[in-house]
């Protein structure tokens, strides 16, 4: 039997869905900004994501079961991707194949885009695997220093 697979433009009714997603603990700590998020804060954030010609939010679908999320924003004729798995389905292979659809999928709906990029933190091995098996090169280290007064 053939497994499906396939990226669906989120909408309004993935909201909650996509609120459980964002608040799990592994998301919030490869996460860039891990404090948990509250439901009205992502509410507004998300209907605002609706509403955007730069930005992009896709749910990954395998046979028909919601597995996980993939978002671009898109700035000139790039798009920075941000994705998770739903806790029960990740170390399945089901991120690499969303990256994949996803490069089919920006193609379609977004033609002017000509590179996609990622931003991991070196922590996150299991996403710096993904990009790499999925073609990705490693380009630049980012550096931070916190200022303490």
């Amino acid at each position: 039997m053939k497994i499906m697979r396939c990226l669906k433009k989120a909408t309004i009714k993935d909201l909650n869905l996509l609120f459980q997603w964002v608040n799990d603990g592994s998301v919030r700590k490869n996460a860039f900004s891990t404090t948990d998020i509250s439901f009205p804060e992502h509410k507004k954030w998300f209907e605002n994501l609706l509403t955007r010609n730069d930005a992009m939010q896709y749910i990954y679908f395998c046979d028909n079961e919601p597995i996980g999320q993939v978002r671009i924003n898109i700035e000139n004729e790039n798009a920075e991707i941000d994705y998770s798995i739903c806790p029960s389905q990740r170390s399945r292979g089901h991120a690499k194949e969303m990256i994949n659809l996803l490069k089919e999928q920006i193609k379609l709906d977004f033609p002017e885009v000509k590179k996609l990029t990622a931003k991991v933190k070196p922590d996150n091995t299991a996403s710096q695997k993904v990009f790499v098996h999925t073609g990705y090169i490693e380009k630049y280290y980012f550096y931070e220093l916190e200022l303490i007064n």
